[in-house]
């Protein structure tokens, strides 16, 4: 059985090239076109495709808030995000709306027949140049859930990036216009909210714990 995808595109000349790739693919068949939002989603509830190939910018809602209806009220349908845009607005919009892959046009057209596929058996996909940002949201997200978990203030963790560093006390001071003092105190609450027993140990639990 063949693979039923709807293409949702403002732009009828990429519509024809995609439909002409795909063509040559006989477990893929097109079963519709879209060249608005208001379209898009009397075609899913139309033709009930296995997955619809979306463009970010059309007429209408954006890409974006089709994704998220289509989630809602379509659940089992496949959303490949299909974009010349890059940015992480749209990039982490996708994402949250619920959307299986996010792939740019320019590389799209060569990968595709198996991208559908892919997403066909539950995958999700991203375009290779921007999984690095998606890891370093990751990483982000962690980090910061990691601090609330602590209770590090971002002052303590700029404290503890310069201990890492291998700034003494005095330099600490200098740099917040403290007294060595206040260094020495400050560095034992965050010992005691890392559960370490000295400075050198703290510094090794933030590395550790993706705080620094």
């Amino acid at each position: 059985m063949s693979i039923r995808v709807l293409l949702a595109d403002d732009h009828a000349i990429f519509r024809r090239g995609v439909r002409s790739l795909l063509a040559e693919y006989s477990d893929i068949e097109i079963v519709g076109e879209a060249e608005n939002s208001p379209a898009t989603l009397r075609q899913v509830a139309e033709h009930q495709p296995d997955v619809v190939l979306l463009d970010v910018q059309m007429e209408g809602a954006s890409g974006i808030d089709v994704a998220r209806a289509l989630r809602q009220n379509h659940p089992d349908v496949g959303i490949i995000i299909l974009t010349t845009f890059d940015n992480d607005e749209y990039l982490f919009g996708a994402i949250q709306a619920g959307a299986h892959a996010y792939v740019l046009k320019d590389i799209a057209l060569q990968t595709l027949p198996e991208t559908i596929r892919s997403v066909q058996r539950g995958e999700r996909l991203i375009s290779p140049q921007l999984i690095g940002r998606v890891l370093q949201q990751f990483q982000d997200l962690a980090s910061e859930r990691v601090r609330q978990e602590t209770g590090l203030s971002p002052e303590e963790l700029d404290m503890l990036r310069m201990a890492a560093d291998g700034a003494t006390n005095q330099e600490i001071a200098k740099r917040f216009f403290w007294s060595e003092v206040t260094v020495k105190k400050r560095m034992q609450e965050i010992s005691e909210k890392l559960e370490a027993t000295n400075r050198t140990q703290a510094v090794a639990i933030a590395i550790r714990r993706g705080l620094i």
